[in-house]
């Protein structure tokens, strides 16, 4: 009985020079793409804040070290929502809502404000 055992080096340089399907390839590529403006602030909120700021800086910090890239998207998301005019209750509900986060008035300004001082603090754990 033989067995045929094949050199590392060129397993590796047959699975590396194998031709890759462009349907598979652009599938990737898609996942890989980051959301931007509303849908990018509300993941970032949603997956990273929890209602908690102390939680939220130490998770801030973490993830920028980790995944910039994923921090970036949605500093970049809150950004843009805040440059553009939103329809009314759309800030008020992504603080409420997205962020888990009871202020002390229910108001677009009272949320513009909040979120403005999120952006300030987290351009300032990322510096």
């Amino acid at each position: 009985m033989s067995v045929n055992i094949v050199p590392q080096r060129s397993l590796r340089r047959s699975l590396l020079m194998r031709p890759v399907d462009d349907e598979l390839t652009n599938k990737m590529r898609a996942a890989l793409r980051l959301p931007t403006g509303l849908p990018a602030a509300r993941e970032f909120l949603q997956t990273y804040h929890n209602g908690s700021p102390v939680h939220f800086e130490k998770i801030v910090r973490h993830m920028w070290t980790v995944s910039p890239a994923v921090i970036a998207a949605g500093l970049a998301g809150l950004e843009q929502v805040l440059a553009e005019p939103q329809a009314p209750g759309v800030l008020a509900e992504l603080v409420a809502v997205d962020a888990n986060t009871s202020l002390d008035e229910y108001s677009d300004d009272a949320a513009r404000a909040w979120l403005e001082e999120l952006v300030t603090a987290v351009k300032r754990w990322t510096a």
